[in-house]
């Protein structure tokens, strides 16, 4: 066997996200308060990253649908597609734009756990008999 051929095999590495730590099973209604807190403090700041974001693969799509007419007429547009192109590569690789999408899924999925908890204490909650 050659072992210039052989991969290497790399065990994922599973990473716990801060928050499921951080925010386990509600126990008491002032716990539940709390969450509700975080959850509000930090849900705008979703709402704007995500529309930032929703903004910005709009232009992708667009930019997506000028490279297709583009590449469609041949030859004679050869400047302005790669134009384009070098265009739409800084923006899909901007660090900023990565950071706010990274940020946007990790606050998305931070929030809907946090909801998950508080939903999960009423349901309990109800069946318990206490509100």
């Amino acid at each position: 066997v050659n072992r210039a051929t052989v991969s290497e095999y790399t065990p994922k590495v599973h990473i716990i996200a801060d928050y499921i730590i951080k925010y386990p099973g509600i126990s008491c209604v002032e716990e539940k308060e709390k969450y509700k807190a975080v959850f509000n403090d930090q849900y705008q700041e979703y709402k704007d990253l995500h529309r930032d974001i929703g903004i910005t693969l709009d232009k992708f799509r667009q930019l997506d649908a000028m490279m297709a007419r583009l590449l469609r007429d041949g030859k004679s547009q050869e400047q302005r597609i790669q134009s384009v192109l070098k265009k739409y590569q800084r923006k899909k690789s901007d660090p900023g734009f990565l950071e706010k999408k990274e940020r946007c899924d990790y606050l998305k999925a931070k929030l809907s756990h946090i909801k998950n908890k508080i939903r999960i204490f009423d349901q309990e909650a109800m069946e318990d008999g206490r509100t």
